[in-house]
C-alpha cells in the first residue's frame, strides 16, 4: 500500500534572508527544493506539500499599508489567501516541471484551504504568531507606535509583528484532498495554516482576522489523512534545547512525553520551534507506527534514510503517563474522524486499537455520531474501539464536548481488561438506526459513504 507523507515547509524556508526575498528568488528556492519531493514521489509516496507564509503575508500587508491612500487595505485572511495562491503556484509549476523531466505523469494541484477556528479561542487575547520580515528593534517599535502592531523578539533573529493564532479545529477541504490523493495527484494544501474561518449557527463560513500556525494545521491534516510521515523542513538541521547558548544540545530522537516535557519547560521559541515540536508530537501521539521529523530541507534524503533530523516517536506498549487514564473511544473521536482534534487538544496519546467483549450494541444517531450501549441479554457483539491515554485535566474538556446522551463509563475489552469508555444512554437511540452488524463506527461510515 502506498505511504502518505505531509511535508510542511516554513515561509522562511523560501525567504533565505532579507537580501533574497523577491518573488523570483523565492521561486528559485522552491526549484532547488522540489527535486527532493520528486524523489519521494519516485519512491511511491502519496504526497501533500504544505507551506508557511509568515514573511509573504507580511509583505502583502506592508504593501497594503504603503498604498492605503490609493487602495483599500487587505484584511489578514485575504492576505493568507493571496499567499496561498502565489506560493501554491510556485510549487505547482516547479514540482510539475521536475516530475515531467523525470518522466512521472502525476498532476500537481494547489487547493485553497480553509481552517475552522473557534472565535472564543484564547489566542485572540494573546497575539503571538510572527508575520512579515525580521526588523531591528527601533523599526519594529516605531511601527508598533504608528500602526498599532503587537511586536515581539523572535528567537534572537530580530523583531517581528505578531497576530492572533487560534488552534485549527478542522480543515474544510480534507475530503477533497483525500480524493485528489486517491486519484494520483500531488497536492499543495494548508498553505499558511489555511485561511482562518469560523462557522456560524447557520453553517455559513466567515473569515477571521488571524493566522493559523501551518505546523499545527499540517499536523491536523496529516492525522485526518492517516498519514505515515509528517516532515517539517526548517532552518536548522535538528531540534535543540538551550538553543543559542553555550550549553546548546542537538536532539536526535524524542518520545512524545519528552517533547511535551520540554515544551512545558519553555525550551523552544514561541512562534518558531515550539509549534513545530508541538505539532509533530500531536501527530505521532495519534498515529501508531507513523514518523514525525524536523530537519533541514536540503537533508530530506538523509531524513528519509533515518540519518538526519530530529525524530519524535510514540511511547511503546500500554504505558499510561502519570496523571492520565486509559479511555476507549468508538466514534468521531477516533483517528482521522471529524472530532479527533478534540483528542489532540486534550493532549491525549493513542495507545492501540482494541476490541470490546461481546456485550455491546451500536446505533447511528442521525448519522452524526454513534452510541454504544452495554447489554446483558446476550444480544451484544464485539465492537472495534481505540484506546487512548488521556490526561485527567483533558478528560473534563472531552466530556464537555460530547453530545447529550453520551457519558463516560467502564468498558470491558475482549482480553478481560477494563478501561473507561464513551457509552450511550438507552433513550438516545430510540428511533435511531442500529448498526451493530458493522462492528464499529468507522466500518459503518466507510460502507455507507457518510462524512465522518
Amino acid at each position: 500500500m502506498s505511504r502518505t507523507a505531509v511535508v510542511a515547509f516554513g515561509g522562511n524556508a523560501l525567504v533565505t534572508d532579507a537580501a533574497h526575498d523577491s518573488i523570483p528568488e523565492q521561486y528559485d528556492t522552491v526549484c532547488r527544493t522540489v527535486p527532493h519531493l520528486a524523489e519521494m514521489v519516485e519512491q511511491g509516496w502519496r504526497l501533500v506539500v504544505s507551506h508557511g507564509n509568515g514573511p509573504q503575508v507580511g509583505f502583502i500587508l506592508r504593501r497594503s499599508e504603503l498604498s492605503q491612500d490609493e487602495v483599500d487595505p487587505v484584511p489578514v485572511d485575504y492576505a493568507v489567501a493571496d499567499s496561498q495562491g502565489a506560493i501554491g503556484y510556485m510549487f505547482v509549476k516547479a514540482l510539475g516541471n521536475e516530475l515531467r523531466r523525470r518522466g512521472l505523469d502525476r498532476p500537481v494541484v494547489a487547493v485553497v484551504t480553509q481552517s475552522v477556528v473557534d472565535p472564543a479561542d484564547p489566542a485572540f487575547r494573546h497575539p503571538n504568531k510572527p508575520v512579515g520580515a525580521f526588523l531591528d528593534e527601533a523599526t519594529a517599535r516605531e511601527r508598533a507606535a504608528t500602526l498599532g502592531w503587537t511586536i515581539m523578539e523572535d528567537a534572537g533573529r530580530g523583531w517581528r509583528r505578531v497576530v492572533p493564532s487560534p488552534r485549527p479545529r478542522r480543515i474544510v477541504e480534507t475530503p477533497l484532498i483525500r480524493t485528489l490523493l486517491d486519484g494520483g495527484a500531488v497536492v499543495v494544501a494548508a498553505g499558511g495554516g489555511g485561511i482562518p474561518v469560523a462557522i456560524d449557527d447557520a453553517g455559513d463560513i466567515t473569515g477571521v482576522e488571524a493566522v493559523v500556525d501551518k505546523d499545527l494545521a499540517s499536523s491536523l491534516l496529516a492525522t485526518d489523512l492517516g498519514a505515515d510521515l509528517l516532515l517539517i523542513p526548517t532552518g536548522v538541521p535538528r531540534v535543540a534545547i538551550r538553543f543559542g547558548t553555550p550549553e546548546q544540545e542537538w536532539l536526535d530522537t524524542l518520545t512524545v512525553g519528552q517533547a511535551r516535557a520540554y515544551l512545558e519547560a519553555g525550551e523552544f521559541g514561541a512562534g518558531s520551534m515550539e509549534p513545530k515540536v508541538a505539532a509533530v508530537a500531536d501527530f505521532v501521539a495519534g498515529a501508531p507506527g507513523a514518523v514525525g521529523v524536523i530537519g533541514a530541507p536540503d537533508q530530506i534524503p538523509a531524513i528519509l534514510a533515518g540519518t538526519a533530523g530530529t525524530r519524535i516517536v510514540s511511547t511503546s506498549g500500554d504505558e499510561v503517563p502519570a496523571g492520565s487514564v486509559l479511555l476507549a473511544v468508538n466514534g468521531t473521536l477516533m483517528r482521522g474522524l471529524k472530532d479527533n482534534s478534540h483528542m489532540i487538544a486534550a493532549k491525549a496519546t493513542f495507545v492501540r486499537e482494541a476490541v470490546t467483549e461481546a456485550a455491546y450494541r451500536l446505533w447511528s444517531v442521525r448519522d452524526d455520531h454513534p452510541a454504544m450501549i452495554h447489554v446483558t441479554d446476550g444480544s451484544g457483539r464485539p465492537m472495534n474501539v481505540e484506546v487512548w491515554a488521556v490526561p485527567l485535566d483533558g478528560l473534563a474538556e472531552l466530556l464537555q464536548e460530547e453530545p447529550p446522551g453520551l457519558a463516560i463509563g467502564r468498558i470491558r475489552l475482549d482480553h478481560g481488561g477494563t478501561v473507561l469508555g464513551v457509552l450511550g444512554e438507552s433513550a438516545l437511540v430510540e428511533g435511531q438506526r442500529e448498526i451493530t452488524e458493522y462492528g464499529g463506527w468507522r466500518a459503518y461510515v466507510e460502507a455507507e459513504g457518510i462524512s465522518s
